[in-house]
């Protein structure tokens, strides 16, 4: 076992493309190659994930009664959550928060969390698709190589 080879490896995460041509007129437009890039996670991201979907939307649903009660505004503050009428089911909201974090292209972040939550309403196998992807990678580890950059210089 070579402890010391291990630790000064560079390692990037695994990624995946997937294509998703009934995107297409919807998130893709006309033309535009319809693929869908994914990562696995770290152990943070899935860690935060997971912890996401078990005390996340106790804290979310307090906090739309809150500031907006009941109505036409509460209403919109719980579909841009991710939150109907209706509970959702944890291991929805744990892929959600997988799928956010995982999504290279397009990327998304917490701030477009809104499109997966879009994307698992709309297309539900197609979500439960790439969120597997992401889990997939997740379980295969890091890939030896360079890690990739994280955004682009100018000169």
């Amino acid at each position: 076992m070579n402890l010391q080879r291990f630790l000064s490896a560079a390692l990037s995460p695994r990624e995946l493309e997937t294509a998703v041509p009934e995107l297409v007129g919807t998130l893709f437009d006309d033309g535009e190659k319809p693929i869908w890039t994914v990562r696995g996670l770290t152990a943070a991201e899935l860690g935060r994930a997971k912890q996401a979907s078990e005390e996340g939307l106790d804290t979310i649903k307090a906090l739309v009664q809150a500031m907006a009660g009941d109505g036409d505004k509460a209403a919109q503050i719980r579909k841009a959550f991710g939150l109907g009428d209706d509970d959702v089911p944890q291991n929805i909201s744990y892929r959600i928060e997988v799928l956010t974090a995982g999504s290279v292209s397009p990327a998304l972040g917490a701030q477009n969390r809104d499109v997966v939550v879009k994307l698992a309403e709309a297309f539900p196998t197609t979500f439960y698709d790439l969120s597997n992807k992401v889990l997939n990678l997740t379980g295969q580890g890091a890939v030896l190589g360079k890690p990739k950059r994280s955004g682009k210089t100018t000169a």
